[in-house]
């Protein structure tokens, strides 16, 4: 009987021990859980910069175009009106006009009924202060030099400045006047069937008789040559002249 004690005791203790050990490693590896399923898994610290300045370069992004959006005003295209063209001819009529004051220097064509005009080197009024003049039958150019102190015309038509925009129909017949060569008719051949009259090839528009390259006073028909060199063609008295070459 007390061997049997003494067994039962062997064995109560064992089983003590064995119930104490796994209710240890029980509570050990309840904690080992705990603690793994408390503590969170760590992500890099390159990883969380990287997504929080992309983040921040997405936001500051969509701010941008939402304020562009917010901002931006529509585009009105601005059409420009069509200013009109100043009407810059210049026009002189009868009187004394000073060169470089009232007047340019140039070349000007007359209009109307001009009957006499003179370039000036003076005022005084003499015989010499005349560099030159003319009693213009028809249409006439003068040349007003920038040397000149005056231009005096008389009539009730008026000199009208051009240029080398100056483009008038051409002519290949005409009659009294003075006609600008390549412009107003072209070089060639011209008959004229009367005669009485007075004819000049003109190398300028001075006035002065250095220009004058022939002339003539016809006393019957007469033909000239206007050649391309020619810068002008006078005639006056002559009835109508045609190109016939």
């Amino acid at each position: 009987m007390a061997k049997q004690k003494k067994s039962f005791i062997k064995k109560w203790w064992f089983w003590g021990v064995v119930i104490l050990v796994v209710f240890a490693a029980a509570q050990g590896g309840g904690e080992e859980q705990d603690q793994a399923e408390a503590e969170p898994e760590e992500t890099p610290v390159e990883e969380v910069e990287a997504a929080s300045t992309e983040a921040e370069e997405t936001s500051t992004e969509e701010n941008e175009a939402s304020a562009e959006e917010e901002t931006e005003e529509p585009i009105v295209e601005e059409t420009e009106e069509e200013v009109p063209a100043e009407n810059d001819t210049v026009k002189v009529s009868t009187g004394m006009h000073e060169v470089g004051t009232d007047i340019e220097p140039g070349l000007y064509k007359s209009e109307g009924s001009v009957y006499y005009w003179e370039r000036l080197a003076g005022f005084s009024g003499e015989f010499d202060d005349i560099i030159a003049n003319g009693n213009p039958q028809g249409q006439e150019y003068v040349e007003v030099k920038e040397s000149d102190t005056a231009f005096s015309t008389q009539g009730t038509g008026s000199w009208t400045l051009i240029d080398d925009s100056y483009a008038p129909e051409t002519q290949t017949s005409f009659g009294d006047g003075t006609y600008l060569v390549g412009k107003d008719i072209e070089p060639g051949t011209y008959k004229s069937e009367s005669g009485g009259g007075y004819w000049a090839r003109l190398s300028g528009f001075s006035g002065e008789l250095d220009t004058i390259i022939a002339n003539d006073n016809p006393g019957g028909s007469s033909i000239v040559e206007i050649q391309e060199s020619d810068r002008g063609f006078q005639t006056w008295g002559n009835g109508e002249w045609t190109k016939v070459e």
